[in-house]
């Protein structure tokens, strides 16, 4: 029998996917949380953040470039982006792809997870050597209050809504980022499997939709993620992510693996149930 170890995360009471730890290059407990780094044979390094898979190399481009390009080729001209967390550098990484972006800033809290991505994970941290990207450690929350009318696009690439992450996933936040916001601009988040964190995934839609005019979800497929199903939230006060988005600059955009005009398109057409859940939402929100 192999004496292999096993990291398995559960979904649910009954089930999880579960990876074999070939080799630990991590294994740490930051002041803000557990960090993990392991190779697998089958997908490459895994980095967990508090038993969570925060990203595998083999399908990490998946949702980097999903939670990018739909919101920055929504905007016509994005200068100034704001990445909320996005410790590993992935999403930096495809912000700066976009030529009219100036200045790409990463916020993010825990200085560890940016050291040890850029040891272990240089395809990923690549994107905070970007000569565009500048990265501040500190609290997104309390940055984001400090600098209103200051961006086109903000992005959260943030953990799970729980512990010292939950503030993200509140309208107290979404309205700061909404003032933080030049007028036109977008806010995009991570929001979580619906399948897995039903609970969760109502209320993030409830609160964005008392913020923004404009609420919608989209999805990708996510291997490696609970569920695979992942979706995102795009909120704003005008901007239309599927019917008024930039085609011909979508196309342009380099080192694409996932991502493509026509699946920006796809990607905001939900399962009934869920365009159901997001519809219930947005009545109760009154957007």
């Amino acid at each position: 029998m192999s004496d292999r170890k096993w990291f398995t995360e559960f979904e649910g009471p009954g089930h999880g996917r579960t990876l074999r730890i070939d080799e630990v290059l991590v294994d740490v407990t930051t002041p803000f949380q557990k960090l993990k780094i392991f190779e697998n044979e089958s997908v490459g390094r895994v980095m967990l953040l508090d038993d969570a898979v925060m990203l595998t190399q083999r399908d990490e481009h998946i949702y980097h470039e999903m939670l990018v390009h739909p919101a920055l080729l929504a905007h016509p001209e994005p200068k100034d982006v704001l990445v909320v967390g996005g410790g590993d550098g992935g999403t930096l990484r495809e912000v700066v792809k976009h030529p009219s972006v100036v200045r790409a800033v990463q916020c993010e809290i825990d200085v560890e997870v940016m050291s040890y991505s850029r040891e272990f994970l240089p395809f990923t941290a690549c994107g905070m050597d970007h000569p565009k990207a500048e990265v501040v450690v500190g609290d997104a929350i309390e940055y984001i209050r400090g600098h209103q009318d200051s961006f086109d696009v903000v992005i959260v690439d943030s953990t799970d809504p729980v512990g010292f992450a939950e503030g993200l996933f509140r309208g107290p936040f979404y309205d700061d980022v909404k003032r933080s916001l030049r007028a036109g601009g977008v806010m995009v988040q991570q929001t979580e499997s619906p399948l897995f964190e039903r609970v969760w995934w109502n209320r993030i839609y409830d609160e964005l939709h008392q913020s923004f005019t404009n609420v919608h979800c989209y999805w990708a497929v996510i291997p490696m993620y609970p569920g695979s199903f992942w979706t995102f939230g795009f909120a704003s006060m005008d901007r239309d992510p599927w019917g008024a988005f930039d085609e011909a600059r979508g196309a342009k955009v380099p080192d694409l693996k996932y991502y493509s005009p026509k699946m920006q398109q796809a990607a905001f057409v939900l399962p009934r149930w869920a365009h159901r859940q997001v519809s219930l939402s947005q009545e109760e929100g009154g957007g």
